[in-house]
């Protein structure tokens, strides 16, 4: 399939035109649902303006494609206020993805649980082809949460506190590896891969403490703090703490937060070594 969804703003998918475009008008159909319910994950409740500016679609054809999976079952629709929202049914288009499903089965329900009694959400990445992948949060559980739709999204491996956290505990050997890797890239957010000694004083820094911070790097409104999941010498993920900076300082965070952070990624990595031996 020729077709392929580009971004236009940061996280926000795109239906990007291309020769194919005239042809099997149900396959372009189904590419056009698709980026709709990709759209649909990263806001919640749209408006059928705001996914048609998402998508680069005509509303007509948002509102034709939102009647479709509404009478599927996979979309709802808030009358009083006219915007839209996935429904459960959506889940059962990832019933047969089973990797990693420990993240599923153990680390979820372990930071639901930290996030029902520190009430900030958290997100559990993992190393991805040189960034580090969202692969599960508790942001749709927290009130105090400015972010939705994270799962899927690629962030740089030097700006956030997970990507740093990684770098400072996985193997030097898989160490070296990446970060000759991110040191052949011309991304500027990788730049700092060729500061060796800086970068060796900072990860030697997040080793002694045991976890990484970075402050409103990547959302001018947000801090974040990581700790390592690690099974032996692997690093299996990082969970990352995200809060509003005006609300908490880091130094707040360190000493009501970091230690039940860190608690709950030891917990995490307890139960994936039980479920291994079994």
């Amino acid at each position: 399939m020729s077709a392929q969804w580009t971004i236009g703003q940061p996280g926000q998918p795109t239906m990007a035109r291309n020769n194919s475009e005239g042809r099997g008008g149900s396959v372009r159909s189904l590419e056009r649902g698709l980026a709709l319910l990709v759209a649909m994950n990263r806001r919640k409740l749209p408006s059928v303006v705001e996914l048609a500016r998402d998508t680069r679609l005509p509303r007509p054809t948002v509102y034709r494609l939102l009647e479709t999976l509404s009478r599927a079952g996979f979309v709802t629709r808030s009358r009083p206020l006219d915007r839209y929202c996935l429904s459960r049914q959506v889940r059962t288009l990832s019933d047969g993805f089973a990797e990693d499903d420990w993240i599923a089965d153990v680390a979820a329900p372990l930071m639901t649980e930290f996030t029902r009694q520190a009430v900030w959400p958290v997100a559990l990445l993992t190393f991805e082809e040189g960034r580090m992948l969202v692969r599960e949060t508790t942001h749709e559980a927290s009130a105090l949460s400015i972010d939705h739709g994270m799962v899927g999204r690629r962030l740089p491996m030097l700006r956030t506190a997970a990507g740093r956290c990684y770098l400072a505990f996985c193997s030097d050997k898989e160490r070296r590896a990446i970060l000759e890797m991110l040191s052949l890239s011309r991304a500027p957010e990788n730049r700092g891969a060729r500061e060796t000694q800086r970068l060796t004083k900072l990860l030697d820094a997040i080793r002694a403490k045991g976890y990484a911070v970075q402050d409103r790097e990547i959302n001018p409104k947000t801090t974040g703090i990581a700790v390592p999941i690690r099974f032996g010498a692997h690093v299996l993920g990082c969970m990352s703490l995200i809060w509003i900076s005006s609300a908490l300082t880091i130094e707040g965070a360190e000493t009501k937060l970091v230690p039940l952070l860190m608690s709950t990624a030891s917990r995490i990595a307890e139960a994936f070594r039980d479920r291994k031996r079994e």
